[in-house]
């Protein structure tokens, strides 16, 4: 097994390494499609998100000395692709069309009304 020490820097360059393989162009912008006289590219948001750390643990010896007793390091990430919308070109113009996520929306709605009925009732209560 390599030693990497508990510094992280060995993670954090390989999280970064693998980001940059994979940051392309492509992602945000699809392959472009032919119909009926318009050209339709595909357009997304990408996120990117990682961290890392490390850690070691240390324990004093009769000495006075502290020795080392463990430690360990780790790193994780995500990618996130959502559509946002397609570019329609045509002759005359290009514009982007969004697409319309109503589940989240929606979601949203009902948060705030559920946040507004609580608030109302436990003001209601107060008085």
């Amino acid at each position: 097994m390599q030693e990497m020490g508990h510094s992280g820097d060995g993670i954090v360059s390989q999280i970064l390494d693998r980001v940059k393989n994979a940051a392309r162009v492509e992602l945000v912008y699809g392959e472009s499609r032919e119909i009926k006289g318009k050209t339709i590219v595909p357009v997304a948001l990408v996120a990117y998100m990682f961290g890392g750390g490390a850690a070691a643990g240390v324990e004093p010896s009769g000495n006075g000395a502290n020795e080392q007793v463990g430690g360990g390091s780790g790193g994780g990430g995500s990618v996130r692709v959502q559509p946002v919308g397609v570019l329609e070109i045509t002759e005359d113009e290009t514009r982007l069309v969004p697409i319309i996520d109503w589940t989240r929306i929606i979601t949203t709605g009902i948060t705030f009304l559920g946040f507004w009925m609580l608030l109302r009732t436990l003001t209601r209560r107060q008085k």
